[in-house]
């Protein structure tokens, strides 16, 4: 039975390595089996631990446990003697009492150390062991301090609500046994100790009530020790009935075993209330028994389920440890991970920008699309503006830095086709015939004036810087996201001094490319205003576009010219254009099928012709002019318009073809060449080796923080080796 291997020196030792475990692990999260003694001010807390130790503790007319107490019982066959010291002191600063009488004022000592003067309450514990001759069985109780309601001179207004907190910590564990101490005369259920206990153990199966001040029992005792009748509580572990020291019998310093003489007598002289109640449930000695083989079945039961929940914490706090980096000490270790961190940002950038993506950026890139695809089917009544943001919003996260410059290049290839007029419209025809008509005196009726075409191409310049800083704009934000984000990754964030003054040196490197991409742009732009190409392209489509005419005017021979178009006076920017015969002239330049130019002839009417107003602002002067009516528009005149127009498409052809490669170079030069791809060294001269150590010196949460995971580890560890030779 376990009773009889209560005191083997098999099942000392087991207690002593775990009394030792706790001690290790007082201020980690993992608790070990204990019994926990409990009850409210006054209720003989102090003289059931007395018996059960048989020394003195100390005494007050209040409060006098102000400290969890670690009382360690062991038996000896030598001399008796004493070891106290507080968990702030190591094991070298304990003090050792060779009398017991000293035990009252050196508990009292320390308790002034720990809690101060007066009758405030600390957490932290007082450990005592004690050997003693005759001790039946070795125990350990920790006894915490009293519950009071009504807090004493000098103690805090909440000293209710800390002693039930410090109670609730101890209690809440399921390896914790806890003993009640409750007056005989008490309703044992309406206790506060055990609504306490009742939050963490509704069913009470770790509960145990030491009975005390017995002598003060109601009618029904016995029935009321065995869990039945009013004011009882049915516990798996029961209750046990014993007699306490009156104050007389302190005062006589009645000794414990003389007590427990007297307290054999008073249950035989008090036979009529307790000669149906077993004797296991009555006398000090009873209760010492019973918290023996309790507290042995509880460290055997639960002793492999702590030894591997040390295994388990050791290897996660040992991993959590390594992810600490290691501290910089010196000014060339920090210049080494600097260079380390730097290359690697470095070479991602490379590889991302030659289009060599790791599957983790593929997999990034396949989840935002199908996010946006789940998005895109709510977003079809959005504006184009509002579909633009959101298309910039799809490649945050994404790193595919070669992929999303391409893609920002075509988009402004299309905005910038987009951009120029549709030369060969019926509106665009109208603007040419007012120009012609503006320039009347200025050149000859069949050749048109290098002022007009000067003029209108001027307006078409004024729409694309717009589209052109556009482009700036877009890979400046995509490149601010997506090399902060690449920086993120490669650098360690422990150095936060340092991650943020590069992160303001890799802003201010994209604005400084930004700041040269619009400069030099501009230039492009500004030179643009010289018409000028010595590119084949421009005379061949030309000539291809003239060939097209003529091939359409062989097809209509026999046909008469057309005569000349009168053009009559009219409202500011309002033109009309004589009818007769225009048929002849739709025919004579009717393009050929599927050609810009068709919408031009197919578009006009027999009915009066309006240029309307908006249409010329960009290209006609802010005066309004009136159109002379005795001025006639000639038949040659009306050529020479379609001249200017095949003129300005071939032209802009060309512009826009040397507009889109050079723009699209430059940004490319600016941003990736000359900024991406460099921003490492922008970086390390940022970050002089003088500098770094201030830079990348430890935060002191970290420092903090690796060492309590260092002393944690290293008690986990002490704590193991302890256990692992019980199991």
């Amino acid at each position: 039975m376990l009773v009889n291997e209560l005191n083997t020196k098999e099942s000392s030792g087991l207690l002593s390595a775990v009394d030792r475990m706790r001690e290790i692990l007082h201020n980690e999260k993992i608790t070990l089996p204990e019994i926990i003694v409990v009850g409210d001010q006054s209720v003989g807390k102090s003289s059931v631990l007395e018996a059960i130790s048989g020394i003195q503790l100390p005494r007050a007319q209040n409060i006098c446990t102000r400290c969890p107490l670690e009382l360690r019982m062991k038996s000896t066959a030598n001399i008796e003697y004493a070891i106290i010291r507080n968990s702030k002191r190591s094991e070298d600063a304990a003090e050792t009492l060779n009398d017991m009488n000293e035990i009252s004022n050196a508990v009292t000592r320390l308790t002034k150390e720990i809690a101060g003067e007066g009758t405030n309450v600390s957490s932290t514990p007082i450990y005592l062991t004690v050997y003693k001759r005759h001790m039946p069985y070795d125990l350990t109780l920790i006894d915490l301090p009293g519950i009071t309601r009504n807090p004493l001179p000098g103690q805090p207004k909440d000293i209710h609500a800390q002693i039930l907190n410090l109670i609730n910590k101890y209690i809440e564990p399921v390896t914790a046994v806890v003993l009640h101490v409750i007056p005989a005369s008490v309703d044992f259920a309406t206790s506060e100790s055990m609504k306490l206990a009742k939050e963490f153990d509704p069913q009470c199966l770790r509960q145990l009530i030491a009975v005390s001040k017995i002598d003060k029992y109601d009618k029904g005792i016995a029935e009321k020790l065995l869990g039945r009748g009013p004011g009882a509580m049915q516990l798996k572990l029961g209750c046990i009935a014993v007699l306490n020291r009156n104050q007389d019998e302190i005062d006589e310093n009645i000794s414990f075993e003389e007590m427990k003489k007297r307290e054999a007598d008073f249950f035989l002289k008090h036979h009529e209330a307790f000669q149906y109640l077993p004797d296991e449930f009555k006398g000090i000695d009873q209760l010492v028994k019973k918290l023996a083989i309790i507290q042995q079945d509880r460290i055997r039961s639960t002793l492999p389920q702590v030894i591997e929940e040390l295994r388990k914490q050791i290897r996660e706090k040992t991993l959590e440890l390594k992810n600490i980096p290691i501290p910089m000490t010196s000014e060339q270790d920090c210049w080494m991970k600097f260079q380390s961190m730097i290359n690697a940002f470095r070479e991602s950038i490379r590889t991302k920008v030659n289009g060599d993506y790791d599957i983790l950026t593929r997999i990034n890139t396949i989840t935002n699309s199908n996010q946006i695809s789940a998005k895109s089917i709510d977003s079809k009544m959005l504006s184009s503006c509002k579909t633009s943001e959101n298309s910039m919003d799809t490649m945050l996260g994404d790193d595919r830095l070669a992929y999303h410059i391409y893609r920002f290049q075509r988009k402004f290839q299309d905005e910038l086709m987009k951009s120029f007029s549709d030369f060969f419209s019926s509106d665009y025809y109208k603007l040419v015939l007012q120009a012609i008509d503006d320039g009347a005196g200025v050149s000859l009726p069949n050749f048109p004036s290098y002022q007009i075409i000067e003029r209108l191409f001027h307006g078409e310049l004024q729409r694309i810087p717009r589209t052109c800083f556009a482009l700036i704009a877009r890979i400046s934000e995509y490149l601010k996201e997506s090399l902060l984000r690449i920086f993120h990754q490669t650098f360690d964030i422990q150095y936060i001094r340092l991650v943020e003054q590069l992160k303001d040196v890799i802003i201010k490197q994209i604005d400084l490319a930004a700041d040269r991409a619009t400069e030099r742009i501009q230039e492009i732009l500004d030179m643009e205003y010289r018409i000028f190409t010595i590119n084949n392209l421009y005379p061949d489509k030309v000539n291809e576009m003239k060939e097209r005419l003529i091939k359409k005017d062989k097809e209509q021979q026999g046909e008469a010219p057309p005569p000349p178009i009168t053009m009559t006076a009219a409202a500011p920017l309002i033109m009309q254009i004589d009818s007769i015969q225009k048929t002849d002239l739709k025919k004579l330049l009717k393009p050929i099928p599927g050609s810009k130019s068709e919408a031009l002839i197919s578009k006009v009417d027999d009915s009066t012709s309006t240029v309307k107003p908006e249409i010329l602002t960009a290209a006609s002067p802010a005066t309004p002019m009136m159109v002379p009516s005795s001025h006639k528009l000639t038949f040659y005149e009306s050529l020479a318009a379609v001249d200017i127009q095949i003129t300005l498409e071939s032209y802009c052809l060309v512009v826009r073809k040397r507009i889109i490669d050079t723009i699209s170079q430059i940004c490319y030069h600016q941003f990736i060449t000359k900024c991406a791809l460099v921003i490492d060294q922008a970086l390390t001269i940022a970050c002089p080796s003088s500098d770094l150590l201030r830079f990348m010196k430890e935060p002191t949460e970290q420092t903090s923080r690796r060492d309590n995971l260092v002393r944690t580890i290293k008690a986990y560890e002490d704590a193991l080796r302890l256990g692992q030779g019980y199991l």
